[in-house]
């Protein structure tokens, strides 16, 4: 989970803001950090069978696509790029998500899970909102219209201040599509961090209760 986490904040945090959007080492940096997250968390859920199986499948799947792209133009099948980076990070976050609220003791591992889980969220949606702009014409207003449209730090941007429920207001959604993604995303902006708190009480005070118990 430490691994992932520091391969999170690099992909979010690092790449998008140094480097020129329009480069070829920015798309180099993206698929190994790509790469390296999924692979990082089919480690991290290496000691369940059934997660460990579902995301070595999708990870696999993604990181030939993304290699495929780099030997083999892939303009028969359009924007088959744009789906599988958030479908990959979706399946991961699941089921990172299935390891920090699960049963079990609530250890620092668990906790570096709960913040990394925060960080995939908000970077799945960055894709979402990226993929949407792309292909429903003037789904959002702003600095997303424009050249800065294809830029993937604009996108990044854009989700967290909408999962922090900031709202800047410099981007807008109009698409019906675009808007019900930004409802989601603040809703689970506003709840995850109460739910990841009462979790971790709880698995805290179950621990307790059990060692009382046994001694």
């Amino acid at each position: 989970m430490a691994l992932l986490l520091c391969l999170l904040v690099l992909d979010v945090f690092v790449v998008p803001f140094a480097l020129a959007p329009d480069s070829l080492s920015v798309r180099i940096a993206r698929d190994v950090l790509l790469s390296l997250i999924l692979l990082s968390g089919i480690a991290a859920v290496s000691d369940h069978r059934t997660e460990y199986i579902v995301v070595a499948l999708v990870a696999g799947v993604t990181i030939l696509i993304r290699c495929a792209s780099w030997l083999v133009p892939l303009d028969t099948i359009p924007g088959l790029l744009d789906v599988t980076a958030p479908l990959s990070l979706g399946v991961l976050g699941t089921v990172v998500g299935i390891n920090v609220f699960g049963t079990g003791r609530a250890t620092f591992d668990r906790i570096l899970g709960a913040v990394a889980l925060y960080i995939l969220i908000g970077v799945v949606w960055a894709e979402a909102c990226q993929l949407v702009n792309s292909h429903v014409p003037k789904a959002y207003a702003g600095i997303a219209y424009g050249s800065a449209q294809y830029d993937r730090a604009t996108w990044i941007y854009f989700s967290f201040v909408t999962l922090t429920t900031v709202g800047y207001g410099d981007i807008t959604p109009l698409a019906h599509i675009a808007r019900s993604l930004a409802i989601l995303e603040a809703l689970i902006g506003q709840l995850y961090p109460a739910i990841v708190l009462a979790r971790l009480v709880s698995l805290h005070v179950a621990a307790d209760d059990s060692r009382r118990s046994s001694s």
